[in-house]
């Protein structure tokens, strides 16, 4: 995007402060992060990839035996 340190700060109201200690350090706060995210076009990608997707079940049945897939079992001690 042929942004500078100091372009990139003022487009995403993150101080350049704290973006020159991310860029060395990789330390960032969440809001920074999502900030800068949104100036590079990254935000649509993040967003993407916590949608939840919902099962659409059309009986019971297919409740049940969803629910019986996400059994946990214990595993054996040596």
């Amino acid at each position: 995007m042929n942004l500078t340190q100091q372009g990139l700060s003022e487009r995403s109201g993150v101080p350049l402060a704290t973006l020159r200690k991310f860029e060395q350090k990789s330390i960032i706060s969440l809001e920074s992060f999502l900030k800068l995210q949104m100036v590079l076009s990254g935000l649509e990608k993040i967003v993407k990839s916590i949608e939840k997707n919902e099962i659409a079940f059309s009986s019971i049945d297919e409740v049940l035996k969803a629910d019986a897939k996400q059994e946990r079992k214990r595993g054996k001690r040596k």
